[in-house]
């Protein structure tokens, strides 16, 4: 079994049966083989249900349990199907399109599926940014003429944002943040400006010793007592391009362009963390030459993370809406 198809008409000939993508996701679960989580055993059999049986302890494992995949009511062929459509289109898709496109009873079931997946989409151990990154906060959606920083408004959700920078030309001397473009991006929703969120996001996602490229907002001082580099610039007062953080706001509008074009904008303020982490996954994996590639790391985070059951993913003011409607997932 390859690790991964290459493209649809190898994923249609890999994943025909259940059973076949039972197996599939067994081996991404249990890389080096079945491990009985009760004594360390590799022996088992498979019952009925086709649960692994430990041959010496007698423990029983379901290959979905402790995933988020648990207690499906789908089959497995739609949740891999759902995961290559999801991961390999550029844009993503919107629940009632991949309801449409895999025959999924309920709107509800495809919400819930697709939630689930960009929870699957954080990795635990991934790498902080590092080298050349600048950092600032702003608004999804813009600011408000003549809001104050670091305060919400209606409709709007302030977020701390920071991307690392990569030279376009090596073998040019650096000048200015023009030489460089966009590599990676973190985006994290947060309640206001103060130092303590913007230090506490600094260092949840960029690795100490970094070069921080940063404006003079008094949130984010003391960063060189944390371990690393500021530059500060002057944007309040900033007349010339060169004088202002260019990718944060190229990352932000690329941020606002992608949910207007894949969601219509319509996202709760509830789920905006989930749908940045999306946009983050997507972003970070953008000139991946093997789009199978990242249909297989969905189904590593898919197999890694802990169940998410519905009380947990939907927005207490969307819960009249799809409380009705039948449940598949």
């Amino acid at each position: 079994m390859s690790r991964y198809p290459q493209n649809l008409i190898q994923f249609m000939d890999q994943f025909q049966t259940e059973l076949e993508c039972r197996k599939y996701l067994a081996s991404v679960r249990w890389e080096e083989g079945f491990l009985c989580p009760n004594c360390g055993n590799h022996q088992y059999w498979l019952d009925k249900r086709n649960r692994f049986v430990c041959r010496t302890c007698f423990c029983k494992v379901s290959v979905l349990a402790g995933t988020v995949m648990q207690d499906t009511k789908l089959p497995l062929r739609t949740w891999l199907t759902a995961m290559w459509l999801f991961a390999t289109q550029k844009d993503g898709m919107s629940a009632k399109s991949l309801q449409e496109n895999l025959g999924i009873n309920s709107y509800r079931s495809a919400w819930l599926l697709l939630h689930k997946l960009r929870v699957a989409m954080v990795r635990s151990d991934r790498e902080p940014l590092s080298g050349i990154v600048e950092i600032d906060e702003e608004y999804i959606g813009g600011v408000e003429e003549g809001g104050k920083r670091g305060r919400g408004s209606e409709n709007k959700q302030l977020v701390a944002l920071a991307v690392q920078l990569e030279k376009v030309n090596t073998k040019k001397p650096h000048n200015s943040l023009r030489d460089y473009r966009l590599a990676k991006v973190r985006v994290k929703c947060i309640e206001n400006a103060s130092k303590e969120e913007l230090q506490k996001f600094i260092t949840e996602n960029v690795a100490a010793g970094s070069i921080l490229y940063r404006d003079d907002w008094a949130g984010y001082s003391g960063l060189d007592e944390l371990g690393y580099k500021s530059v500060v610039f002057q944007t309040t007062k900033a007349t010339k391009e060169d004088d202002k953080l260019p990718h944060i706001h190229l990352a932000i509008s690329l941020i606002n362009r992608w949910i207007l074009g894949t969601y219509q904008g319509h996202i709760d303020e509830f789920h905006l963390q989930a749908y940045l982490e999306e946009f983050t996954f997507r972003f970070n994996r953008k000139t991946s030459t093997h789009r199978g590639l990242l249909f297989y790391r969905l189904v590593q985070g898919s197999m890694s993370t802990a169940p998410h059951p519905y009380e947990d993913l939907i927005a207490p003011n969307l819960a009249h809406q799809l409380a009705n409607l039948p449940n598949q997932v």
